[in-house]
């Protein structure tokens, strides 16, 4: 098992905080994000890991280095991260990687033991999750059972849009090795050459039901409790 973290964002919503680092150097309690995130990684057992930086990303590199505590760090930029969005830092990331893949996101805090509970799920493809309540911004999975049958985007979710049975996605994945390389990267690589590089990957999830075999209806789900 590989880990993808993207951590090339510049972190705006965050001003005046991120005004000089990264998002994911931000403290709490002292710790950095980030720092919590790779803690969680080591202790779940992930070996290799991959960080995709972009907006101050040598200050990532300057803190963290090619190892955290045994477990390999490697770095991959994108150089357009003014302009792009987190699908083209997937694309960039994912291409290095040839393993089951962890999915996440550098601006999350959550409970490590998360992590093994993906990792041990017995399913290949799964999406953390949690209860949708009032405002929460962002993707919602719908779900028959434990299997997602529908990805809906923000910018699908109109008013009046119903949340009644909404599930909120967390940023954090997992995908097994045939599904991400076969199947996810080169959905995301026929959308970087068609120029959408400033879409969510998510959209790539949503629209990818009838096209190279990616279907929303193969992930499974984990309900993370707070």
């Amino acid at each position: 098992m590989e880990a993808l973290i993207l951590a090339a964002g510049q972190g705006t919503r965050l001003r005046p905080l991120t005004n000089h680092k990264p998002k994911c150097l931000i403290e709490v309690k002292g710790i950095s994000i980030l720092e919590y995130q790779l803690s969680a990684l080591k202790r779940a057992g992930v070996s290799n890991c991959i960080v995709v930086t972009g907006f101050q990303g040598d200050k990532i590199e300057e803190q963290f280095g090619s190892c955290f505590e045994g477990m390999a760090i490697d770095y991959v930029t994108n150089p357009q991260f003014e302009d792009t969005n987190n699908l083209y830092s997937l694309w960039l990331g994912g291409s290095q990687l040839d393993d089951d893949v962890l999915l996440i996101e550098s601006d999350i805090l959550f409970d490590g033991l998360l992590l093994e509970d993906a990792m041990s799920n017995p399913h290949y493809d799964v999406a953390v999750v949690d209860t949708y309540r009032q405002g929460m911004d962002g993707t919602v999975i719908f779900a028959e059972k434990d299997i997602a049958s529908s990805m809906v985007l923000k910018s699908r979710q109109s008013p009046g849009f119903d949340y009644q049975d909404a599930l909120k996605t967390v940023n954090i994945y997992r995908f097994s090795r045939a599904t991400f390389r076969l199947m996810l990267l080169p959905n995301l690589g026929d959308w970087v050459d068609r120029g959408f590089t400033d879409q969510f990957y998510e959209r790539v999830i949503a629209n990818s039901q009838t096209k190279k075999g990616l279907n929303t209806s193969g992930l499974r789900f984990i309900e993370y409790k707070k």
